[in-house]
């Protein structure tokens, strides 16, 4: 009985110097807690990163298709009989991972007269105006705009409604 008594005393003994060697002073826990409550702050964080990284991409992307879209519908003035169509073609040529349905269009011509006409905003595939293209006139502006539909990734019950949305403008020739 004695000699368990001492060999308890002495493993005790042991063990305390031990964790004071290491420097150990009931501790074990807090890296565990620490990471435990900094690892949900570190996820938010790089999702929101992700999420808005990602919308740019979009945006750029979009821009650059509405560019193109823009400029070959002024290059293409007086040759062409379908402007919206040749806009939604130069588009989704341009953006082939991109949803059709999710990408909406606006095209704005002025004619000689200085009398700006505006197609309604048109979702889809299916996007025509043929009475357009006798307003465009030489050295007129020729406006294109078009809209995505983004889906934000969500990050804390935090979601824009709103989508991407780019306009450019080219003069026609």
């Amino acid at each position: 009985m004695n000699i368990g008594n001492g060999v308890r005393k002495m493993c005790n003994l042991v063990a305390r110097r031990a964790r004071r060697g290491f420097g150990r002073r009931g501790e074990e826990g807090a890296a565990l807690l620490e990471f435990a409550i900094t690892l949900p702050l570190l996820m938010t964080v790089l999702t929101g990163t992700a999420s808005f990284s990602l919308a740019l991409y979009f945006l750029q992307q979009i821009g650059n298709a509405t560019s193109t879209a823009a400029q070959l519908l002024g290059a293409e003035q007086g040759l062409i009989t379908d402007p919206c169509n040749t806009v939604v073609k130069s588009v989704t040529a341009s953006l082939p991972s991109f949803t059709a349905s999710k990408l909406t269009y606006t095209v704005s011509i002025t004619d000689s007269s200085g009398t700006v006409h505006t197609t309604p905003a048109t979702a889809g595939s299916s996007f025509s105006c043929t009475s357009y293209a006798s307003y465009m006139a030489p050295n007129e502006p020729v406006t294109v705009k078009v809209s995505y539909a983004y889906s934000w990734l969500p990050v804390m019950n935090f979601s824009p409604s709103s989508g991407l949305t780019s306009s450019e403008t080219a003069l026609a020739e």
